[in-house]
């Protein structure tokens, strides 16, 4: 199908036709909670630190279909400053088919567009925006999709422990990354200790909002937790951009199934991704490439189908001040670019947008928690880390 080889430039995971491997001098290794018997090994200057116990995830059973009149569609969307990319195979000869089609990508197109006005910082109206300029304390109605979405956060939050926090707002804008759009080009540009150790505190709070829903009206309460930065008081911000790529790609699952599509994908800023059956195949198979590798080379190649995945990593959004790296991915400990040794995260399974929020937290948590808390809390899904 040389329409997947569109997905050759992913940063993270790329679905594989029939490339050729690369190769790569270092030695990086990597932890996964996926028996040997379920990856590939492809690139050897990779190796496996440990395998993960724990794993709990069923052997499906799917119906083959005969798909010798199915075509193969390609569609670009633009939302949330970012590109993503539908795949669709079916019989389009059929009676119906054009009319189905061009109801379901159009209701995608309508899904995007709603997730971004809802959940964008920078967009005037938006939830998102309304709630970061509203007063320490102060309530602030919502939409149903915020109201999901928020609820998705503080559930993960939970779970992690903190490790992921989208209330990070100031920390990630101080280190020249989301809206800032402007990275520090020397040591002197970069935040002072104690503004980070501020804003670290107030993102803290980020537990004690309160979300409420009556007769269908919703509504998030704001902490009265401030911070004095440089003169100015400041409250708590949001960032949810990551997860709400992965909560978009959740609901385009449902959408797949509600026009009753089996075969194809959804790539969200090739970070968040939902796989259907492949045509040609049934399963997909992932490249999950090199993290450190300039041309994108893959070590592992996993089987997918039907499931959604995350990955994220310290290789898109970073720079470099006096050989040090600095990733748009902060560590909730320190209020600082991340500095684990880990460099990349991938989860597969679940939900999309909890997958999104997991991989940021097990960016942070480093190997050994990450290790142990795979090992506890995510035996539905599988999981491969990489560290330096």
């Amino acid at each position: 199908m040389k329409f997947l080889k569109r997905l050759t430039l992913l940063p993270l995971i790329c679905i594989l036709p029939f490339t050729a491997v690369g190769c790569k001098k270092t030695t990086y290794h990597f932890y996964t909670n996926v028996p040997q018997s379920g990856f590939e090994l492809v690139d050897k200057s990779f190796e496996v630190g440990e395998i993960i116990s724990g794993l709990n995830v069923a052997d499906r059973n799917f119906e083959e279909k005969d798909t010798s009149a199915y075509t193969s569609r390609n569609r670009l969307y633009t939302a949330m400053g970012v590109d993503a990319q539908l795949i669709i195979s079916a019989d389009f000869t059929k009676e119906g088919a054009q009319d189905n089609y061009a109801a379901f990508t159009k209701s995608i197109f309508n899904l995007l567009e709603n997730v971004e006005k809802a959940l964008s910082p920078t967009v005037t109206g938006s939830d998102i925006l309304n709630f970061n300029n509203a007063e320490a304390g102060e309530t602030v109605e919502i939409s149903h999709v915020t109201y999901e979405v928020l609820t998705i956060a503080s559930d993960v939050y939970d779970l992690t422990e903190g490790y992921y926090n989208p209330a990070l707002y100031y920390n990630v804008l101080a280190y020249g990354f989301g809206t800032a759009r402007k990275y520090p080009q020397s040591a002197a540009d970069l935040p002072d200790d104690s503004a980070i150790e501020k804003y670290t505190e107030l993102a803290k709070s980020f537990g004690e909002i309160t979300l409420s829903e009556n007769n269908g009206k919703y509504t998030v309460t704001k902490p009265a937790k401030t911070v004095e930065v440089n003169g100015e008081t400041l409250s708590l911000k949001l960032d949810l951009g990551g997860i709400g790529k992965g909560y978009a790609v959740d609901k385009i699952d449902e959408l797949f199934d509600l026009y009753g599509y089996e075969y194809g994908y959804f790539s969200y800023a090739s970070s968040s991704m939902l796989f259907k059956s492949n045509v040609k195949e049934g399963n997909y198979t992932l490249q999950i490439t090199s993290p450190r590798s300039n041309t994108r080379d893959e070590y592992m190649r996993v089987p997918a189908r039907n499931e959604k995945l995350s990955t994220s990593g310290d290789n898109e959004q970073r720079y470099f001040i006096d050989g040090v790296r600095y990733c748009h991915i902060i560590d909730p400990t320190t209020g600082k670019p991340v500095r684990t040794g880990i460099m990349s995260a991938t989860v597969i399974g679940g939900s999309a947008a909890e997958d999104d929020a997991l991989t940021t937290a097990i960016m942070a948590m480093g190997k050994d928690r990450a290790i142990k808390f795979i090992e506890e809390k995510l035996t539905d899904r599988r999981v491969v880390f990489t560290v330096e």
